[in-house]
């Protein structure tokens, strides 16, 4: 489903499945985030989440998943909610998301693009938009042109009560 931004016109999210979902215990959320895409990267970056959440569709072990980008700023984002870790693992590293890891991986590993990635555990509710975003900047491995810049280190994530 298509959910564009109505505060700009060059921004949109795409979902699968429920956003209000309460993740259970050994769930986990992954995140990949690319910013200052230049248009051709931008561009690519948007076909290949297409092919990817083809595949996500037929996925029983995908619970949540969300593609964000805004053409400001060369924004794209991909939230994925899994069932757990081991599950989320075999489908990147098969199919079309492991295709996508090898071929592709320019688009996020040169430039000057600064590239964030980060899965950890929760359960519950899932945070806002906001907080992922702000979760994966802070604590996610970050890449600054390919450059490895930052090392993964989350904290468990906690909501408020």
């Amino acid at each position: 489903m298509k959910h564009e931004d109505p505060n700009n016109k060059y921004g949109a999210t795409f979902t699968l499945g429920n956003r209000e979902i309460v993740l259970p215990p050994g769930a986990v959320i992954s995140v990949t985030r690319g910013e200052f895409f230049n248009i051709p990267r931008l561009i690519i970056n948007g076909l290949i989440n297409q092919l990817i959440m083809k595949a996500m569709t037929k996925n029983e072990d995908l619970l949540y998943a969300e593609l964000s980008g805004q053409m400001q700023g060369g924004i794209g984002q991909t939230l994925t909610v899994w069932k757990d870790g081991k599950r989320m693992n075999q489908f990147r590293t098969s199919g079309s998301h492991n295709f996508a890891r090898k071929f592709f991986s320019w688009v996020f590993y040169s430039g000057k693009v600064q590239s964030y990635f980060l899965t950890w555990p929760h359960e519950g509710g899932l945070p806002s938009s906001e907080d992922i975003t702000n979760f994966v900047k802070t604590y996610g491995r970050h890449f600054d042109g390919g450059k490895l810049k930052k090392k993964a280190n989350p904290p468990q994530f906690k909501q408020d009560a």
